[in-house]
């Protein structure tokens, strides 16, 4: 079975504590493949808008952005109990909003990597 591939940003610190912290958390079978988001067009899609949030292509072609990838992400976890409250009403709109901040002040609030 093909595997959904999450796109992210290497350079940012926080994009790779998410990543190590959904390797421990993630349940046995939900495996996904972790991919830099200038591989983005080898999967069909756009890299800038891959280098702004994470994005995730799952096997049947749909795409996830930003807090709508984290609340599937989330489904992949043991904290899978959690992920209900991800579709709470209003939860969405202010989930949307909260990751494009934290996502535009990433750098600034968590660091960067070096890039070679």
């Amino acid at each position: 079975m093909e595997k959904p591939i999450v796109l992210y940003d290497e350079y940012c610190n926080m994009c790779c504590f998410f990543k190590k912290w959904f390797g421990r958390l993630s349940l046995p079978g939900k495996d996904v493949e972790w991919r830099h988001y200038e591989e983005a067009a080898a999967c069909g899609l756009n890299d800038k808008a891959c280098g702004q949030a994470l994005h995730i292509k799952l096997p049947d072609g749909q795409v996830l952005r930003g807090f709508y990838a984290v609340r599937r992400l989330s489904a992949y976890t043991w904290l899978c109990w959690l992920t209900p409250l991800f579709y709470v009403p209003g939860v969405p709109p202010l989930g949307v909003k909260l990751y494009a901040w934290v996502a535009n002040n990433r750098y600034r609030m968590f660091g960067e990597k070096k890039r070679a």
